[in-house]
């Protein structure tokens, strides 16, 4: 298999970070009693199992072996709620970067099938970014008000 398949492999083995790293921040949002921004984050914890899965399965049925490293969820220390999803947005912006890195060596070998695999991802990866910007700013314009934040959690729980 091509060096394209070996990052696709560790593309899915980021996906799985990415859901350890998101656990961590939903463990820092249970800690302030903000419930349903846990909620929220534990379902984009399943959503990148969900983008994990998608690869595997694709690495699966070309006949990739499919090979898993440790994960690192980071050191899990947050210094606000707003700091959490600033911080969600920055990793969202790498997951992004990653996936056209992948889209652009799949072009260059002229793997369609891995081009149609990524144009899931991609429109998937403008989502993401829209939500946690949104949040972001949202959240930079609550300014740290309890009442704010409080709102913005109700909101969050509906996930």
């Amino acid at each position: 298999m091509s060096k394209l398949y070996d990052n696709l492999n560790e593309q899915m083995n980021f996906e799985l970070e990415s859901a350890y790293i998101y656990a961590t921040m939903a463990a820092y949002l249970d800690e302030q009693n903000m419930k349903g921004m846990t909620h929220f984050i534990d379902e984009q914890v399943k959503e990148e199992m969900e983008h994990a899965g998608r690869i595997k399965k694709f690495l699966q049925e070309t006949g990739y072996g499919i090979k898993y490293r440790p994960l690192d969820p980071g050191d899990g220390k947050f210094d606000s709620i707003e700091d959490v999803f600033k911080k969600a947005l920055a990793h969202e912006k790498v997951v992004t970067s990653r996936i056209h890195d992948l889209v652009k060596q799949a072009s260059e070998e002229g793997d369609q099938r891995v081009l149609n695999l990524l144009a899931w991802f991609v429109d998937e990866q403008i989502e993401e970014e829209d939500t946690f910007s949104v949040l972001v700013e949202r959240l930079e314009r609550i300014s740290g008000s309890w009442s704010g934040l409080y709102i913005l959690d109700n909101e969050m729980g509906q996930r």
